[in-house]
């Protein structure tokens, strides 16, 4: 896709595939195959926790085992990274490679107590009790 910035094209040159879908439909892409999927800062506190959901399910969906999953500038409050988000993203049962917690130091983040989650996290290569 091209949304008339470098971004994808960079992606595209490194021999990537850069796709942007929205949050109400699944991935275009088949069962198992991706090696990394990167979710940046559009998937935050703002995505109601059902389609939160939905996303990271289907984001398991598509990852081969052993495969990456980058959440990249996450935030939310806190308080709702450990007591919501966190849980959530744990139901996956992934591996943390990765997981970095950081104040979000601009005004709204002082005041609103908010923090950014930078994960890498690493699907099993297997499942068990599946």
């Amino acid at each position: 896709m091209n949304f008339n910035v470098p971004n994808s094209e960079v992606v595209a040159m490194r021999g990537l595939v850069p796709l942007h879908a929205p949050l109400q439909q699944r991935l275009p892409v088949f069962d198992g195959v991706l090696d990394l999927v990167r979710c940046g800062r559009a998937v935050n506190r703002w995505i109601p926790l059902a389609a939160m959901e939905f996303l990271l399910y289907d984001v398991d969906r598509v990852l081969r085992s052993g495969g990456y999953l980058w959440i990249d500038h996450f935030f939310s409050k806190g308080a709702d990274l450990s007591k919501v988000y966190g849980p959530l993203i744990g139901k996956l049962g992934y591996k943390k490679v990765k997981w970095a917690v950081a104040n979000k130091t601009d005004s709204s983040g002082l005041k609103n107590g908010e923090v950014y989650l930078t994960a890498l996290l690493q699907k099993p290569l297997f499942r068990s009790g599946l």
